[in-house]
C-alpha cells in the first residue's frame, strides 16, 4: 500500500532524544509507527511492506532546507552558469554568453547565474563594455552569487530605460564611471530595476520549475523547503495547482512579501499556518539590508577601504518597524533579510517594539541569514526568542568576498552555529538555493569543518559536531516553521519522512562530507528519488 515503508539494518539517527539511534524504522500510511530494533519493525509494519536493507548506511529524518528559492532553482537551470568552479575570469565569461548570442536570435534576453567577483582573476565585476564588445544585440545580464548585484550590457540598461540621468534607487546603486556614466554594475534595487524590464515566466513556466528545482531538492535527500518570498499571484497558483495535483516534489512553508501580499491575506483572515502538510503559508518577510559581498549589508562600522560605506538600508528604519508591527499585530510570524549587524540590531529593535505593544505567545519571528553577529547580538537573539536561519554553506562560497569586505576581525562568529548553541538559539540551516547549490552535505560539511570550498579554515572554533549539524538541518528547520508536532524527528506519529546516504556519515571524513551521495529520499513513506544504481 502507499505509505508504507520498511527500513531495516541501518544506522539511523532519529534526532528524538529518547531514541537517538535505532536499527529499523516502520512506516504505515505515510506515518512512523515504530523505531527501534529490526525484529520491533518488522513487526509493527504492515503485512507486505516493501522493505530497503540499510546495510548499515545512516538515515535520518528528511532534511529541511529553511531557506531557499525553489522556483528560481528550477528557472536557473535554463541560465547561463557562471560558477567560479567552471569560471576563472571575465574572459570565460564572455566566452560562455557568446556561445549564447551565437544560439539565439538578436533580441532575445542572456541571463547567467553565479559569478562571484572575488574569485575572478581580474578580481573585479564584469561590466557593460565587457558585455556590449560581445553582445551588442542582446540584452545581457549577469547575477553575482549573492544575487544582490549584478553586471548588464547597454541593451539591457536601454530596456530598461537606464542612462546617465536615471537616478539611483533609494535601496540601491548604479556604479558609474569618471564621467557619470553607468558601468553596468547594478546593486540591490539597480538590479531589480533592470530585472523587471525582462519577460515574466507565465504560469505554467513556474509549474515547470517548481517541478524541476524540486527533484533537485530530492536528490539532495532535501524532503522539506522554505520558499523565501511569494510576491506574485502567478507564484501562489502554481503552488497550489501542484498540491492538487499531487505533483508538488517537496514540502513548502512559504514566505510571503509583505509589500506585495499582507494585506490581501489579512482581508482574508489568514496567517501564518494557514495550509496543510505539503503547502502552508509561512512568514511575512522583508529586506532590511543587502549583502556582503556587494558591500549593501548594513554594518555599524564601515566597509574595508571605504570609511564612507556602512552598507544600505532596503528602507527607512521606521517604515521597517512599522511593517513589522503590521504583520505582527496580524498574527504572522515575520522573517527579516538581514546579514549586516546594524541591521540585525535593527529588527530585533522592530521585533522587541511591536511584541512590547502587543504581546504573543511565542510568536518565533525570524532572521534570515543573521550573518555578523556578536556576543551582545547573539543575548538580544536569546532573549527574544528570535529564530537565526544562517546560511550554512555561505562560508563555503563567500570566504574571500567575506575577508576581502570586512576583514576577518568582524567574521569571527559568521554563521556560528556553536555560538548560537552557547547561547540556547535554535538555528536552522539553510542553502538559499541557488545563491549557492542545493547540496545539503555541503551545508554539513561546512558546519561541521568550518572550511571553504579550497578547505581554508574560516574560524574553526565555530565548528560543531556532526549530530548537531544533522539537528539543524532536521529538528530545528521544523521548528522554525512551528511543524515540531509533525516532522524533524523519526518518532511514532510524525510524518514517514526520510534520507538515506550512501554510506556510514558519521565514518566518513568530515572534509569529504560533500562528495557523500543520498541513496534514497522518501516523502509519506513513499520513495521519491532513489539513486541509481544502487546494491548493496
Amino acid at each position: 500500500m502507499p505509505g508504507d515503508l520498511l527500513l531495516v539494518n541501518g544506522r539511523i539517527r532519529t534526532m528524538d532524544p529518547a531514541h537517538p539511534a535505532v536499527s529499523a524504522v516502520a512506516i504505515r500510511m505515510g506515518r512512523v509507527v515504530y523505531a527501534g530494533d529490526d525484529a520491533g519493525a518488522k513487526a509493527a509494519a504492515a503485512p507486505g511492506s516493501p522493505a530497503i536493507d540499510l546495510a548499515g548506511r545512516t538515515a535520518t529524518p528528511g532534511l529541511n532546507d529553511a531557506h531557499a528559492h525553489p522556483m528560481s532553482v528550477g528557472l536557473a537551470l535554463r541560465d547561463l552558469d557562471l560558477s567560479p568552479e567552471r569560471h576563472a575570469a571575465i574572459a570565460d565569461l564572455q566566452g560562455l554568453v557568446r556561445e549564447a548570442v551565437t544560439a539565439r536570435p538578436p533580441g532575445t534576453w542572456i541571463l547567467g547565474r553565479g559569478y562571484d567577483d572575488a574569485r575572478l582573476a581580474e578580481g573585479r565585476h564584469p561590466t557593460r563594455a565587457d558585455l556590449d564588445a560581445i553582445a551588442p544585440d542582446h540584452p545581457v545580464v549577469l547575477i553575482r552569487m549573492c544575487h544582490h548585484i549584478g553586471a548588464a550590457n547597454s541593451a539591457a540598461l536601454r530596456l530598461a530605460g537606464v542612462n546617465r540621468d536615471t537616478p539611483d534607487p533609494g535601496d540601491g546603486r548604479f556604479d558609474r564611471d569618471e564621467g557619470g556614466e553607468p558601468t553596468g554594475v547594478l546593486r540591490e534595487g539597480a538590479l531589480t530595476l533592470v530585472r523587471a524590464a525582462m519577460p515574466e515566466p507565465d504560469e505554467a513556466a513556474m509549474m515547470s520549475a517548481l517541478e524541476a528545482g524540486g527533484r533537485e531538492f530530492l536528490r539532495q535527500g532535501v524532503t522539506s523547503t522554505v520558499e523565501a518570498g511569494i510576491r506574485d499571484p502567478r507564484e501562489m497558483r502554481a503552488y497550489q495547482r501542484l498540491r492538487e495535483h499531487d505533483r508538488l516534489p517537496v514540502r513548502t512553508y512559504l514566505m510571503m512579501m509583505l509589500d506585495e501580499t499582507l494585506e490581501d491575506l489579512v482581508s482574508l483572515g489568514m496567517r501564518t499556518g494557514f495550509g496543510d502538510e505539503w503547502l502552508r503559508i509561512g512568514p511575512a518577510k522583508l529586506f532590511s539590508d543587502g549583502s556582503i559581498g556587494g558591500r549593501t549589508a548594513r554594518m555599524h562600522a564601515p566597509y574595508e577601504g571605504e570609511p564612507d560605506n556602512h552598507g544600505l538600508w532596503m528602507m527607512p528604519p521606521q517604515e521597517l518597524k512599522a511593517k513589522v508591527r503590521r504583520a505582527h499585530d496580524a498574527g504572522f510570524q515575520v522573517g527579516i533579510h538581514a546579514i549586516g549587524d546594524a541591521a540585525i540590531d535593527l529588527v530585533l529593535d522592530a521585533y522587541a517594539e511591536a511584541q512590547g505593544a502587543t504581546p504573543r505567545p511565542d510568536p518565533r519571528h525570524r532572521i534570515e541569514h543573521c550573518s555578523i553577529v556578536d556576543d551582545r547580538i547573539l543575548g538580544r537573539i536569546r532573549d527574544l526568542g528570535v529564530i537565526p536561519i544562517p546560511g550554512t554553506a555561505f562560508l563555503r562560497h563567500f570566504r574571500d568576498a567575506y575577508i576581502n569586505n570586512l576583514g576577518e576581525w568582524r567574521i569571527g562568529q559568521a554563521y556560528g552555529m556553536r555560538s548560537f548553541a552557547r547561547f540556547g538559539i535554535t538555528a536552522a540551516a539553510s542553502s538559499d538555493a541557488p545563491v549557492v547549490p542545493v547540496n545539503a552535505l555541503a551545508g554539513l560539511r561546512t558546519m561541521v569543518t568550518r572550511r571553504d570550498i579550497l578547505g581554508r579554515p574560516c574560524n574553526p572554533e565555530e565548528a560543531i559536531p556532526l549530530e548537531d549539524a544533522l539537528r539543524a538541518y532536521t529538528v530545528h528547520g521544523a521548528y522554525a516553521s512551528f511543524e515540531e508536532g509533525i516532522k524533524g524527528m523519526l518518532r511514532p506519529g510524525l510524518l514517514g519522512d526520510v534520507t538515506v546516504f550512501e554510506t556510514d556519515l558519521f565514518a566518513v571524513d568530515p572534509d569529504d562530507l560533500a562528495t557523500v551521495q543520498v541513496d534514497y529520499t522518501i516523502a509519506d513513506g513513499n520513495v521519491v528519488y532513489k539513486r541509481e544504481p544502487v546494491s548493496r
